[in-house]
């Protein structure tokens, strides 16, 4: 009896194996399909009205406390994910920003998924000089925006391919920098461009990061992001 229960686990776990890694999934994301909302190039010089706002992104958005106005015109960037749960979560520990999944809710229907996008905010970290809590308010949304790129790729995956999706982006550099440098461009796509550049000039160039970029940049940073150089041209050369 035990052997056949142990057959049957891994006969099951090979099969499960096997239908993940037959799964389909380009790293690239492709410049969607909707009509764009080009934001101004500078943000902070606006006053907002969150209720407004709130109800411009749907009520199914969770804000990071003290970086409502930022999340909130993020979320107005990407329409096509007004009805999607997604929560923008203050963390201790953990990279500086991370999107990830509540996993539960992928062995669900996709209209039910929820889509978490953990900020760290610990008080003393190295990431300190990246984190939300440091960037000006123009970096702030550009980042939040890029995240928000990821959850839209993993939005028009089915469960599987998030799996493959997964494995590919931990086991090969190439499909990790593909996927990362056009997230990017999804900002640019979505209208916030200018957003993202100032987001890549900071970390890049302002005296808090230099001592980081100095030590991850030529193989962390400009390797798997678009440089600033890199974002200022695709902004001139976007249709």
């Amino acid at each position: 009896m035990i052997r056949k229960i142990v057959f049957f686990f891994f006969s099951s776990l090979l099969i499960l194996i096997a239908a993940i890694l037959f799964q389909s999934v380009d790293p690239e994301q492709e410049k969607p399909a909707i009509s764009i909302y080009q934001f101004p190039d500078s943000l902070s010089k606006y006053s907002y009205d969150l209720d407004s706002l709130k109800a411009l992104v749907g009520e199914t958005k969770g804000l990071p406390a003290g970086f409502e106005e930022a999340a909130l015109i993020a979320f107005s960037a990407y329409p096509e994910l007004k009805d999607v749960r997604i929560d923008m979560v203050l963390t201790e520990s953990g990279a500086p920003m991370e999107s990830n999944f509540d996993i539960i809710t992928l062995f669900g229907s996709g209209e039910n998924r929820v889509y978490k996008i953990l900020l760290n905010n610990a008080p003393k970290t190295n990431f300190d000089p990246i984190l939300l809590r440091s960037l000006p308010f123009d970096a702030q949304v550009g980042i939040l925006a890029h995240e928000l790129g990821h959850v839209a790729y993993y939005h028009k995956l089915n469960t599987l391919q998030i799996a493959k999706w997964g494995i590919s982006y931990l086991l090969d550099d190439e499909f990790r920098a593909i996927h990362e440098r056009s997230t990017d461009m999804m900002t640019i796509y979505h209208g916030l461009g200018s957003q993202i550049y100032q987001y890549a000039w900071y970390v890049r160039n302002d005296p808090s990061c230099r001592s980081m970029y100095e030590k991850f940049g030529a193989e962390f940073i400009d390797k798997y992001y678009l440089t600033d150089g890199e974002i200022k041209f695709a902004i001139a050369n976007l249709e």
